[in-house]
């Protein structure tokens, strides 16, 4: 008995430090984004602009190498700053509250939706969706979820057909779970285990643009609200984007 009781404590004490250090790690990842954030943002600024007025004032002295080097150097400025502001997101998903009331998914649809109105034009999407239930979360997290996930689907859209995306729910015992349903160019299994790792592209930035950190934001989000979210999808064939979240 005493054996086991002392096996309990071990494991006990070493869940609360793997806590711990989970917490600090948490906290330092916090510093650096908001850090980043306002140290960064002001010199990429300034190398944007000043990159943009070489181009307009000088653009006519400059050969098409130079030129060309300084699309590299504006292009790269502004990866950075996507990237800032996408870590910084990140980082503050945690920061509200619980949330004691709830929210209408419909309606944080309609606004993640409006936020995607370009590309949905560009694209010529079709964006459908069933009748959302409420669900407590805070609308804007949902609201950031459902704009992560259906701009993906309109991102990595198949060139031979029109994108098609579907929203949907149902209530299971316990949960309600959403779906995102694309018919765009899917995604290999072996990789739908790790697509929601920070920072994980499976195409390079030349292909399709981002900053790897949309899917990692969603995951945070809905386990921060004690849900899972995975991907069902088979390379060429599109994908099933489903979360939930404790009813």
């Amino acid at each position: 008995m005493i054996t086991g009781a002392s096996k309990v404590a071990r494991d006990i004490t070493g869940r609360k430090k793997a806590d711990a250090d989970m917490r600090r790690a948490n906290r330092d990842l916090e510093q650096f984004a908001y850090s980043a954030s306002h140290d960064l943002q002001e010199p990429l600024r300034t190398i944007n602009v000043y990159s943009e007025l070489l181009t307009q004032r000088y653009g006519d002295k400059l050969d098409e190498q130079a030129l060309e080097f300084l699309g590299y150097i504006r292009n790269g400025a502004v990866r950075m700053e996507t990237l800032i502001r996408d870590l910084l997101s990140y980082t503050q998903v945690s920061k509200l509250d619980v949330v004691s009331e709830n929210t209408d998914a419909g309606e944080a649809l309609s606004k993640a939706l409006a936020g995607l109105q370009g590309a949905i034009n560009e694209s010529n999407a079709r964006v459908t969706a069933d009748q959302l239930p409420s669900v407590r979360m805070h609308g804007s997290h949902l609201c950031q979820v459902f704009q992560n996930l259906v701009g993906n689907a309109l991102k990595y859209r198949s060139a031979e057909r029109v994108p098609l995306v579907h929203i949907s729910a149902e209530r299971q015992r316990g949960y309600l779970l959403f779906s995102v349903s694309d018919n765009g160019i899917g995604i290999d299994p072996k990789y739908k285990e790790t697509i929601f790792d920070l920072f994980k592209r499976l195409h390079t930035s030349k292909e399709y643009e981002g900053t790897g950190l949309g899917l990692a934001i969603c995951e945070r989000i809905v386990t921060q609200y004690n849900g899972q979210i995975w991907v069902d999808s088979e390379g060429g064939t599109g994908s099933i984007f489903k979360f939930r979240i404790p009813s």
